[in-house]
């Protein structure tokens, strides 16, 4: 079951997912195209170079957490939150609203600074390894690490009195497929769901 609202377009999705995996390639060959004569006499240009590569890593690196954002809200029933710095997620309407305790929060660890997203999943998906349903009970905190292609992620998980037992932090490293990622990590079918906008 997935929460049909939070269906994307498909200009966000495509635009996203195809940034996510050209950006890198691209820069390299920009480089190569635009430098080719100095690189065969030896004249690397590695400065230029680097400028590029890191031009592509924030690129890549948004462009993954934009995508993992698809995946993620699809099976979130609340609104995603965004924050910047820990004090923020801890006033957040996931505390203030959604019955969650500070100090569990508190006590696991949360960001300290950055952007993030927060998501509330609550869901029932077929498990990835017994293809039977699986319920999804979690919080996640989704965010860039903007320099280098990685996208973090905090995972909570979720008691059915809305405490949090356990945590685990997962690393989406470049080029690994967003939807393999999740489906792994969670042991869940992660699929996105793309809705024209016309309807």
């Amino acid at each position: 079951m997935v929460y049909y609202a939070h269906a994307t377009d498909p200009v966000t999705f495509g635009v996203s997912f195809i940034l996510y995996y050209v950006a890198i390639p691209v820069a390299l060959l920009l480089w190569f195209w635009k430098y080719y004569v100095y690189i065969q006499k030896g004249q690397y240009k590695l400065k230029q170079l680097g400028v590029l590569i890191l031009l592509a890593f924030m690129v890549t690196s948004f462009s993954g957490f934009k995508v993992i954002d698809q995946y993620l809200y699809l099976h979130s029933p609340v609104e995603k939150m965004t924050c910047y710095s820990s004090s923020c997620v801890f006033s957040s309407p996931l505390i203030t609203e959604y019955g969650f305790a500070k100090e569990d929060f508190e006590e696991f660890g949360v960001p300290s600074l950055g952007y993030m997203k927060i998501y509330r999943i609550y869901d029932t998906e077929l498990s990835a390894s017994l293809l039977t349903p699986k319920k999804l009970n979690y919080v996640v905190i989704a965010r860039p690490l903007v320099f280098i292609p990685v996208t973090e992620l905090h995972v909570y998980e979720v008691s059915e009195d809305k405490r949090l037992v356990k945590k685990k932090t997962f690393y989406l490293v470049w080029p690994k497929s967003p939807g393999k990622f999740l489906t792994e990590k969670f042991d869940a079918k992660f699929s996105v769901m793309i809705l024209d906008s016309k309807y």
